[in-house]
């Protein structure tokens, strides 16, 4: 069976890692297991592991959340379960607050380990499909983005910079035909990559086909009674980021 998965196990309870390590190379995970805190950090990092399996109270002189914080200043960004006997609340929410992904209390029975296991790597894959997806829609815009000259250079490098200042509202201006949209488009799909995460889809309102009393409720909504005809709650456009063509 093909490797699902590279699991990193930290844990100075040697039975339990090794026990978990045979099952989850029976599911076909990769695994490797470290009892002690001594290069944990350097050795996680050469082996890029997709998750790391980590005991808080690891070792006297380094705990599991001191290896936690030393991977998010390294910049390593393996998905990290804590595993710990201690079922406060405050340990927990350290661990959340450094970038943990899950919290287990010992003891724990294996089928859910694996469970949460399985959870945190299709977040992970989810993740990265959404990113290829942004970046292929990026490059679509950029295919319709005609032309090399100087002004549209300058012109690209400009929308960039507007998409990583995270302007909220952006007036594009210009004769019809000229790709008003695609500008918009084009610095909406910019910010959706750089936006760590967060992602709306862009929504194209043609104003001029909307009489002057509905384009406010075309853009923000109505409650139902709120005017002739309105009959039941409408949702707006609503933006919280807007690019206006003209």
């Amino acid at each position: 069976m093909s490797a699902k998965g590279r699991i990193f196990m930290l844990d100075d309870d040697v039975l339990i890692v090794s026990m978990l390590a045979r099952a989850l190379k029976s599911e076909g995970y990769e695994t490797r297991v470290k009892n002690d805190a001594e290069n944990a950090v350097a050795e996680i990092a050469a082996w890029q592991p997709d998750l790391l399996l980590l005991d808080i109270h690891l070792d006297e002189d380094k705990s599991g959340l001191d290896i936690l914080a030393e991977l998010r200043r390294e910049d390593i960004a393996t998905q990290v379960i804590m595993l710990t006997a201690d079922d406060k609340a405050e340990s927990a929410i350290t661990a959340m607050k450094l970038g943990a992904a899950d919290y287990l209390t010992k003891p724990f029975n294996v089928d859910e380990v694996k469970i949460v296991i399985q959870h945190t790597l299709e977040k992970v894959k989810l993740k990265d499909e959404v990113t290829v997806l942004r970046r292929a829609g990026l490059r679509g815009v950029e295919e319709e983005f005609v032309g090399g000259s100087a002004v549209i250079n300058e012109l690209r490098d400009k929308a960039e910079k507007l998409a990583t200042a995270r302007v909220p509202t952006i007036l594009i201006t210009g004769e019809s035909g000229t790709g008003k949209e695609v500008m918009a488009r084009f610095i909406h799909n910019c910010r959706s990559i750089s936006g760590g995460g967060e992602y709306a889809p862009f929504v194209a309102v043609n104003s001029t086909a909307l009489p002057a009393h509905l384009f406010e409720s075309e853009l923000f909504g109505h409650a139902k009674g709120a005017f002739t005809d309105a009959k039941a709650d409408k949702k707006g456009v609503h933006p919280t980021k807007a690019y206006f063509v003209s």
